[in-house]
């Protein structure tokens, strides 16, 4: 665990630049939900999948209410029913969201993680500046 205080280091305060420790927590605070959101709908996400299963569950109960209603069975009437079912559109709703979440916190990660290599920039060429002096 980080002992960070908050402070910059001597160097960091001179050099006019971001606490390496400062980044560094700020990104691990984001994390566990980027992660989350990251193995759903990033490349190679699982929430493709999930919603394919969520709708051929759908697809099964409605076909079995048309059979208990003793209704004429579709594949039409299913695959609407499956899809207008407000547990399926509820699902969709929430993926939209969390979509939406997953890109905010992907821009929020990449960010820090180029102020971190700006960092090594700015250290660079502060050095060379203390040199030439």
């Amino acid at each position: 665990m980080s002992t960070w205080t908050g402070e910059l280091t001597d160097l960091e305060s001179r050099a006019s630049i971001d606490s390496l420790e400062d980044l560094h927590a700020r990104r691990r605070q984001v994390l566990p939900e980027y992660a989350t959101l990251r193995a759903l709908h990033g490349s190679n996400g699982k929430w493709d999948a999930r919603r394919k299963a969520l709708l051929e569950a759908m697809k099964l109960r409605a076909r079995m209410e048309c059979q208990q209603k003793g209704e004429k069975v579709t594949e039409g009437l299913i695959d609407a029913m499956a899809h207008g079912d407000p547990q399926y559109v509820a699902f969709i709703d929430q993926g939209i969201t969390d979509g939406t979440r997953y890109v905010e916190l992907e821009t929020a990660v990449s960010e820090i993680e180029e102020k971190i290599r700006n960092r090594e920039t700015c250290l660079l060429t502060y050095g060379r500046e203390i040199s030439l002096r």
